[in-house]
Parts: C-alpha cells; sequence; structure tokens
C-alpha cells in the first residue's frame, strides 16, 4: 500500500468515525433535568420532593450532588449515585420562595449547577 493510499484510507475512516457520532453527543457536558439558569431558574413546589436527574454523554462513573446555596432544598442520601437524586424541601427558608443552586459534580471534575425556585 502506498503513502498515499494510506493516507487516503485513514482519512476516510476518519471521517466515517465522524459522521457516525450524533450531533447531540457531548462529552464533559453534564446536562440537569429540572434545568433552571440564574436568569431563569425551574420552578418547583415546596409542597412536594421532585427528582434531579444527571446525564453526561460517554461517562459511566458516579456523580456527587449538593445544595451549593440555599437552605430549602436538601439532596437525599446517597449524595453519590449514576445521576438520580430526590430533592426534598425541608427548611424555615421554604417560605421566602428563594432561588437556590443545586451542584452535581463527576469524577473527572467537571459540574453544572441547576437553579430552583420554590413554588407554592
Amino acid at each position: 500500500m502506498s503513502r498515499v493510499d494510506r493516507r487516503f484510507l485513514t482519512l476516510a475512516i476518519a471521517l466515517g468515525v465522524v459522521s457516525c457520532t450524533p450531533n447531540y453527543y457531548m462529552p464533559n457536558v453534564i446536562r440537569l433535568t429540572p434545568n433552571g439558569t440564574a436568569s431563569s431558574p425551574a420552578g418547583e413546589s415546596i409542597k412536594s420532593s421532585f427528582t434531579l436527574t444527571a446525564l453526561e454523554d460517554g461517562y459511566t462513573g458516579l456523580f456527587t450532588a449538593q445544595t451549593i446555596v440555599g437552605e430549602c432544598w436538601v439532596v437525599q442520601t446517597p449524595i453519590t449515585t449514576s445521576g438520580l437524586w430526590t430533592v426534598v424541601p425541608q427548611g424555615l427558608t421554604c417560605s421566602k420562595f428563594d432561588t437556590e443552586q443545586i451542584q452535581v459534580k463527576d469524577t473527572n471534575g467537571h459540574s453544572a449547577v441547576t437553579y430552583i425556585r420554590s413554588t407554592k
């Protein structure tokens, strides 16, 4: 096989791999549900708990979650999971309907934050 043929074959394989990768594949990006932002926090009723879900393409390790701002929403144990947590309202600040932040981290050092606004 000539040098030109090898380069062509290498290029063809690389293009084949790229074309098979879906355009929504986002390694190293943790996607959270509910996904609230600082300017548009996700509303959650203080009358019941909700499930926080984390997903990261290509990642099979564990995640940790914790409330980093606020005192109403509490991430229930286990804190370290494969990406599902129950978050419950319990605290004196729940009636203030503040916006709080919950952070999720993977073992590779990537993190994401969701903003939760307490509602009635």
